[in-house]
């Protein structure tokens, strides 16, 4: 009698990678329709380079998409029932990674862009974070060469160190982006109940930029260290460059929902000439600067009291009466003069 055949596990191998197609499709919808939403609405007046940081991220991101389910096509069709084909690394699965790095690179130094900003033009602030940017993206694409020369999976944990700081870093450099943001924001209360909202919204919308894909990149990391020979850590690590553009097209379009619900006055400015003839008008000549790809909330003193439940306390003798204050919520700001506060 001819000994029974013996199937190689699927479950946490190619099972591991189908998941992790299943996930990231669902999130490339996700990132298509938000896409769609932003081109439709909040893109008329944002800079051209925004557009074509958007454009570009939606061609990465249906890339990305594109190898993955080539993966898995591979694997579970065209190599179907070649099962020491299922040792292989086929390409595409090396090739995903280079993309994701790519990806990565745009959407933290957009998010960068915006310390930059809200930081008043901090340079050290921004140099250690964009250091950490870069350092994630090097080390990224060191990973991928060094898995190009991995021909089968029996070879995969001679490049698990290398896997496992690309992880680290990139959770490390998330939450690091995060915090700061939500650091600046915090500082920037104002103490006016309506526009402190507003910027609570922000520190959440901060939080949730980070703490999904850093969540992915732990586990991914978690799951590689304790177990090497499986492809579990796949599964969280599609998804990953999913939750980046999602994460910027998300800031993007929530700009909308938060100048509805600051019921505030506000102006948009999406050009260094507007914004610089707009602060001369606000500020009665004050200087203006460069601010090229600006997005504030101009909110008004008297109407923010309107819409503060609280008592304004009364100005002290002899302190100059403040006529407003701006809010600057995306990347661009403008310098305010004694006349108004800018956080």
């Amino acid at each position: 009698m001819s000994a029974a055949m013996v199937f190689p596990a699927l479950d946490n191998t190619m099972g591991a990678i189908f998941v992790g197609v299943i996930l990231g499709a669902a999130l490339w919808g996700i990132s298509c329709m938000q896409t769609s939403e932003y081109f439709s609405e909040d893109s008329r007046k944002d800079p051209w380079l925004t557009k074509a940081t958007v454009t570009t991220l939606l061609g990465l991101n249906t890339l990305h998409q594109i190898l993955v389910t080539h993966v898995i096509y591979v694997y579970l069709i065209s190599e179907h029932f070649n099962f020491a084909y299922l040792n292989v690394v086929v390409w595409s699965l090396v090739v995903q990674v280079f993309v994701s790095a790519f990806i990565a690179l745009i959407v933290q130094t957009f998010f960068v862009y915006r310390i930059w900003i809200l930081s008043h033009r901090n340079i050290y602030i921004v140099a250690c974070v964009q250091a950490l940017v870069v350092g994630t993206f090097i080390i990224t694409i060191y990973y991928s060469v060094q898995a190009w020369h991995v021909k089968t999976f029996t070879n995969l944990p001679s490049v698990l160190t290398l896997g496992q700081g690309v992880n680290a870093m990139t959770a490390i450099t998330d939450i690091t982006i995060a915090a700061v943001l939500i650091f600046i924001l915090y500082r920037s209360k104002t103490g006016f109940a309506k526009c402190d909202s507003i910027i609570n919204q922000l520190i959440l919308y901060s939080l949730n930029t980070g703490s999904l894909t850093s969540v992915c990149a732990f586990f991914s990391l978690l799951v590689a260290s304790v177990f090497p020979q499986t492809l579990i850590f796949v599964t969280f690590f599609i998804p990953c460059s999913r939750l980046y553009i999602n994460s910027l097209l998300a800031t993007l379009n929530a700009r909308r929902k938060l100048r509805t619900n600051s019921g505030t006055s506000h102006s948009l400015a999406s050009d260094s000439n507007h914004t610089r003839q707009r602060s001369e008008t606000r500020f009665n000549g004050a200087n203006s600067q460069d601010a090229s790809q600006t997005l504030a909330i101009r909110i008004d003193t008297r109407t923010a009291k309107g819409y503060d439940s609280s008592p304004s306390p009364s100005p002290t003798p002899g302190t100059p009466k403040k006529k407003g204050f701006e809010l600057s919520v995306f990347p661009g700001s403008e310098k305010a003069s004694d006349a108004g506060h800018s956080v």
